[in-house]
């Protein structure tokens, strides 16, 4: 099985990782090694709620869609539902029709759907045939991912509507960074051992992290705290080393978009392992997004001049926008 390391720990199919060993992490501790636990460590009210909700689904885990932003720990979150589960079977990614069949085929405990609204739109008949036509004890547990609810991709015609239904049933909205700053400290500790003990992150590292704007949630800090650890190796990290190397960044990363494109993509690269076949539509849709957004603002709105200074369709623009679930005001000049 792929190992996804999205956020903190690396877990193997037979691993019991406990989610919660890091959980009160004091700043002073930030030195110790914590357990790998899947990017669920931390008190703060909404990992708490988050534990809450996916507890709560595993008696009745069928079929279920996990819904936040690219980097939040959705397939993190997938993984805590199979492995607490305790079912028989493997956790199989699947990326479209034949990889869908193949896991039947296989009898796999779990298909994991990544991004099921960018997916081909086979591959969503063929999973609404199964949910609709086999009893849940005679089928995989499915479990589904999404940047935007069922709602919004059928609203979209991202997804069919009796397939949004059936995946509404369990629907659970996997917080961003933004919401779990007080979760730093524990999440530190779990990177800091996963970086093999290379580094020690002084204790200001949690607080600076908690006052930064992470676009990219999770995956982005610890790309950034994996650098600081490799440049500090036996060392300790400081709060100030971290913004210098985050500054260097910005700056190279101003000065040179091809680097930045360098030194993020090898991140998805191992990060998205499990959803192979998915990472262009992925990679495409984190260029576009703050792109889109940046020409809607400067053409305040107005997608007929954004799509001219873009120069594409109009039309494309506006399936686009649709697709990011980039909302704006006006359409017209």
């Amino acid at each position: 099985m792929p190992h996804d390391r999205a956020s903190a720990g690396v877990l193997s199919e037979n691993a019991e990782p406990d989610f919660r060993g890091a959980a009160n992490v004091a700043p002073h501790a930030l030195k110790h090694p914590a357990p790998a636990s899947l990017g669920f460590d931390g008190q703060s009210e909404a990992v708490r709620q988050l534990r809450d909700r996916l507890d709560a689904c595993l008696p009745t885990l069928d079929a279920l869609m996990l819904c936040g932003e690219a980097g939040s720990g959705r397939t993190r979150a997938a993984r805590y539902l199979w492995v607490q589960s305790a079912r028989p079977g493997r956790f199989v990614p699947v990326i479209d029709r034949l990889s869908f069949e193949e896991a039947l085929a296989d009898q796999a405990g779990c298909l994991f759907i990544g991004e099921i609204g960018l997916v081909e739109p086979g591959l969503q008949a063929s999973l609404l045939l199964l949910l609709c036509n086999k009893p849940a004890n005679e089928r995989p547990v499915v479990i589904c991912t999404s940047t935007w609810t069922p709602a919004r991709l059928v609203q979209d015609r991202r997804m069919d509507e009796a397939l949004a239904t059936l995946l509404s049933r369990h629907c659970v909205t996997v917080p961003a960074m933004r919401e779990r700053h007080d979760d730093m400290g524990a999440l530190c500790a779990v990177w800091a051992e996963q970086n093999g003990g290379e580094a020690v992150f002084h204790p200001d590292c949690a607080d600076w992290l908690a006052q930064q704007d992470w676009p990219g949630n999770f995956r982005q800090i610890r790309q950034l705290l994996s650098h600081a650890a490799q440049s500090r190796a036996g060392g300790v990290v400081t709060a100030s080393r971290l913004a210098a190397l985050h500054r260097v960044d910005t700056t190279a990363d101003a000065a040179s978009f091809q680097g930045l494109l360098a030194r993020y993509l090898p991140s998805m690269l191992n990060l998205e392992s499990d959803i192979q076949g998915s990472l262009h539509a992925r990679v495409l849709a984190e260029v576009e997004r703050p792109l889109f957004r940046l020409v809607l603002r400067a053409t305040e709105g107005n997608q007929i001049r954004a799509a001219a200074l873009l120069g594409i369709n109009r039309n494309t623009l506006r399936k686009r926008l649709q697709l990011l679930g980039i909302e704006t005001g006006r359409t017209r000049s």
